[in-house]
């Protein structure tokens, strides 16, 4: 599979955890500020699983990530695993991340997506504003690769 078509693939599957990470963050806050937002429900659960779907893989993937170092990962998307790096990156980057998704594990904020606690749901938007900060640059990427062959 050609570099551009990897970029493209990536890009898309970046576009809708983006997507979902924004739908989950909009219904979240307007919850904490008392508004019910019932209308958005169905989109919301769909976001949620979305996202629980796309943590725990991606929380493998990290791992897998972690143990091989710079050796080969099969079956393991470039970019995904790229992704992966600059979330462990991220990680020992105390002053610009510092939710829980990078100081506790992934599982955790898979927890926090779950839970109707006021204080769980202020620590899943600060996860979320951070995970849309790393999944933004890995789509600046992708737009350049892409953009850079046409």
């Amino acid at each position: 599979m050609s570099a551009g078509w990897l970029a493209i693939q990536s890009f898309q599957q970046s576009q809708d955890i983006l997507a979902a990470i924004n739908a989950v963050s909009i219904h979240t806050k307007l919850r904490l500020t008392g508004v019910a937002d019932e209308e958005r429900a169905p989109v919301v659960a769909k976001a949620r699983e979305t996202l629980a779907s796309f943590l725990d893989a991606f929380e493998k993937v990290i791992h897998q990530t972690e143990q091989a170092k710079d050796g080969p990962l099969i079956g393991i998307d470039p970019r995904l695993r790229q992704l992966a790096r600059s979330f462990i990156a991220a990680r020992h980057n105390r002053r610009r991340f510092h939710s829980a998704l990078f100081t506790k594990s992934i599982s955790d904020m898979a927890g926090l997506l779950a839970s109707n606690d006021k204080k769980d749901q202020q620590a899943l938007v600060e996860c979320l504003v951070e995970l849309r900060i790393l999944v933004e640059e890995h789509i600046h990427v992708d737009a350049n690769r892409i953009l850079g062959e046409i």
